[in-house]
């Protein structure tokens, strides 16, 4: 589990602490990435400027899932495969080319005066398969077969980020909206995969053993497997009435995983109830789904709940708690972080609920204002965590 473990190794890697270990630049570069993006994401919505080489609804899909939330799965794996398997992962000049590797690829839709686009698609296609190929030797060596399934889950999300480079080319008809969709719910079947092994786990631990969470297997395979039938429908287009059932099941099964893990002690701890929060968005998003899906809402409201509220307050949590873990530093919330937490919530509310609520007209306005709030929490994870990945473990230990 990640949580303050004891790395292998008795003296610290002697390179600078920002190489040591994968959460240390690329939860960095998600938090610098999630202020940068989504401040120029309302810029572009303000004035209709065109400042990249794809469309700004592509850009924006494409950035925030195959850019901020990649760089968050990176640095998750890259930490936890040290811990599952005991043996050093990509660190030093490893770590710096990955990083690069993806920094590069962020920075190139904006020239695309000076580079082809072919040579974008490339580097930008490269990073899932490196890194995939950076992990599957330690598992295999360490025979760590039942974590196989996240080199094989990166490999899909390189397949669907191949659509979207090809739908760009204009080789496969409307293949960005595949990709973006496809890439939503294989995070979301990431979340759903690692929250059923952490959050409970978490739970426990946090509140001291004084609760012991309900799991139930039958219900982990279903909503798991739900789940990805949704993802498989919705991104090949077909809603309907089935659809609408799927949908439903999907939100009633990760209620069900979520009341069994639910105790009211989380609100004591803020590394705890964000991560509750978070699960609860993305059952709001699925309800909201099958509502979508039924003609009845716009769907950007369903995404929107399940990208901001799910995905986005599962990171960022998951990312503090990841961060003070593995700085050697004690399991709990620096100060503004939670507040962060609680405004995040607010922005998926001005985001997704309002709009339901209130007059279409004011909905450009309230996606601003919602982005601001996006801009100014990831704001301040940046400015508090900036330290812990820049300053090597407390505890004097290598990570």
């Amino acid at each position: 589990m990640l949580i303050n473990v004891d790395d292998p190794g008795k003296k610290p890697y002697p390179g600078m602490p920002l190489l040591q270990l994968g959460f240390r630049p690329f939860f960095l570069l998600a938090g610098i990435s999630a202020v940068l993006l989504i401040f120029i994401w309302g810029w572009i919505l303000s004035t209709g400027a065109s400042v990249t080489i794809y469309s700004s609804i592509d850009w924006h899909g494409h950035e925030m899932v195959y850019g901020f939330v990649v760089a968050v799965v990176a640095g998750f794996l890259l930490t936890a495969v040290k811990n599952w398997t005991g043996r050093q992962t990509a660190n030093g000049t490893a770590l710096l080319f990955l990083a690069l590797l993806w920094l590069t690829a962020r920075v190139l839709p904006f020239l695309p005066e000076v580079f082809p686009y072919w040579i974008l698609a490339t580097i930008d296609l490269s990073f899932l398969p490196v890194l995939a190929a950076t992990l599957f030797p330690l598992l295999m060596k360490s025979r760590n077969y039942r974590n196989l399934v996240f080199p094989a889950i990166l490999m899909i999300l390189f397949a669907a980020n191949a659509v979207f480079h090809l739908g760009v080319m204009g080789f496969i008809e409307d293949g960005q909206r595949y990709a973006v969709y496809a890439a939503v719910y294989i995070v979301l079947l990431l979340i759903s995969i690692m929250g059923g092994r952490v959050i409970p786990f978490f739970i426990e631990r946090g509140l001291g053993g004084e609760i012991q969470c309900r799991t139930y297997s039958t219900i982990e395979i279903a909503a798991n497997a739900v789940l990805l039938l949704l993802g498989a429908l919705h991104t090949a287009g077909l809603i309907g009435i089935y659809s609408v059932i799927v949908a439903l099941i999907a939100a009633v099964l990760h209620l069900v995983r979520l009341a069994g893990w639910y105790s009211n002690g989380v609100w004591r701890v803020p590394l705890l109830w964000v991560l509750v929060l978070a699960y609860g968005w993305i059952v709001v998003g699925l309800f909201l789904l099958a509502l979508s899906m039924a003609g009845i809402i716009a769907v950007s409201l369903a995404l929107h709940a399940l990208t901001i509220g799910g995905i986005g307050l599962m990171t960022m949590g998951m990312m503090v708690r990841v961060s003070m873990g593995h700085s050697g530093r004690k399991l709990f919330a620096p100060a503004l972080i939670p507040a962060a937490f609680a405004a995040l919530n607010v922005a998926v509310v001005v985001r997704v609920i309002l709009p339901i609520m209130i007059s279409t007209q004011s909905y450009p306005a309230l996606v601003l204002i919602s982005a601001l709030i996006w801009v100014v929490v990831f704001g301040i994870f940046v400015y508090k965590m900036s330290s812990v990945y820049l300053s090597p473990r407390v505890d004097g230990r290598p990570g």
